[in-house]
């Protein structure tokens, strides 16, 4: 049987087999499983027998187009196809040959199949089937050269690219059956297995009676590694200001994530300038803050300070308790005896001599000149990071003016001192802001290592 194409905003039941609107290499046909109507446009069809896919209201399944024909009693015969892709960076053209063994039973002479004809070749193909060993088949492709034409197609191909002998070039196996060839009743391109996609390797014979070939899948060729793009953790692999690298600002930085300081461009200069100040400025208000962060908890600490202003005394009442011996904690002490005038945290645990001693504190006082001490210093360092922030605030509108003013003159933000090191610190001083305290997205699969992705 011939397929039907899908069709756009269709109602469909169960049951239903349609075929893609363009040629498949998967030779897959999709049943509808759930009826319904569907989309206005074309899904994207599964490529595996048993995927489904949503359509509309509709959902499809895939299945072989040609299942059902293997099956039964008296299948068709069934026709093998090869097409020869030359390369044209490697043999000189592009050309494609097509051809088939002349050996598909019922069929003595050419083939046409989704109109393109397919010349009757002595050729011998073997070696296709997939075993258990967890090795890729290598099969073989012995073509006739009693009259010297594949040798004549060698000797152009090697004048090209010395020693190629057609090595690199694309086979396409395709098997269909009879009944779907050109010409008959149920004529049809989409109803085949999937294609089978090698790659010459090697030639491994050449006589004046035979030439042939070792095939390969693309997973198995010599010299080939997937992925093919080389991933080292923290280095960019992109080219700086490419279209996979994303950046397209001002300049920020030297091939060692150094500053930018002269040039002979004043618009330039004046950027640098303000980017250096801007830099400066930033660097300043980061180490105000330190400071300002160290002087909240020194004061923060202080004032939790307290001061055992009257001694201890035992009593057999009204007492808070620590049993060395049981563990039990009734009370909340620390590690040494309570003594006058010694300084505690709140929540501190006292325990006294062995099993235990009992202990009345009678009254606390605050260090006020440790307080005082404190807070003098945590005004001062608030004092500073106000002016740091300030100040950083100025030189950023400046930055921003000059950086402006170089793109106008330069859309494309590059410079001959611009030099991205293609490290995570460069990628961040760019990406992040030249000072690197932004939020940002790097560029996808530029750091594996680092899980950084966009």
């Amino acid at each position: 049987m011939s397929f039907t194409a899908w069709a756009a905003t269709t109602a469909f039941v169960v049951g239903d087999v349609r075929r893609a609107t363009t040629l498949q290499t998967s030779g897959l046909v999709f049943r509808c499983t759930v009826a319904g109507t569907s989309a206005s446009t074309e899904p994207a069809w599964p490529t595996d027998i048993g995927s489904t896919i949503a359509d509309g209201t509709a959902t499809w399944q895939a299945i072989s187009s040609v299942y059902e024909e293997l099956a039964a009693l008296a299948p068709n015969a069934i026709i093998e196809l090869f097409q020869l892709k030359l390369v044209a960076a490697l043999h000189g053209s592009s050309d494609t040959y097509y051809f088939h063994a002349g050996a598909n039973a019922a069929v003595t002479g050419n083939i046409v199949w989704n109109g393109q004809t397919y010349i009757r070749l002595p050729i011998q193909a073997e070696g296709f089937e997939y075993g258990n060993t967890g090795t890729l088949p290598r099969p073989t492709l012995s073509v006739a050269n009693l009259g010297g034409e594949i040798s004549a197609l060698l000797l152009i191909a090697n004048a090209f690219t010395p020693g190629n002998d057609l090595g690199g070039a694309t086979v396409t196996r395709i098997r269909t059956l009879k009944k779907f060839l050109d010409g008959e009743a149920t004529a049809d391109p989409h109803a085949k297995c999937p294609d089978e996609i090698w790659y010459i390797d090697r030639k491994s014979a050449e006589t004046r009676d035979v030439v042939q070939w070792e095939l390969a899948s693309k997973f198995d060729l010599a010299g080939m590694m997937i992925p093919k793009r080389q991933i080292i953790a923290n280095i960019c692999q992109w080219q700086y200001r490419s279209a996979e690298c994303g950046y397209a600002g001002a300049p920020v930085a030297g091939a060692n994530d150094q500053r930018l300081t002269s040039s002979s461009n004043a618009t330039l200069q004046a950027y640098y300038d303000a980017l250096a100040t801007y830099q400066d400025a930033n660097a300043t208000k980061r180490a105000a803050a330190a400071t300002l962060a160290t002087a909240t908890n020194d004061l923060s600490y202080a004032q939790g300070n307290y001061v055992l202003q009257e001694t201890r005394y035992n009593s057999s009442t009204d007492y808070v308790r620590y049993n060395s011996k049981t563990k039990v904690t009734i009370a909340e002490w620390s590690n040494a005896a309570v003594s006058l005038g010694a300084i505690y945290r709140r929540g501190d645990l006292v325990s006294g001599s062995f099993p235990y001693e009992n202990y009345r504190i009678q009254r606390w006082a605050t260090d006020a000149a440790a307080i005082s001490a404190a807070q003098s210093t945590y005004n001062t360092a608030l004092s500073a990071y106000n002016s740091a922030v300030s100040a950083e605030a100025t030189a950023k509108t400046a930055y921003e003016t000059a950086r402006d003013a170089y793109l106008a003159l330069v859309p494309s933000g590059a410079s001959p001192d611009d030099v991205c090191g293609k490290k995570l610190s460069s990628c961040k001083l760019r990406f992040y802001g030249p000072l690197g305290d932004a939020t940002s997205e790097l560029p996808f699969g530029s750091f594996p290592g680092a899980g950084l992705t966009q």
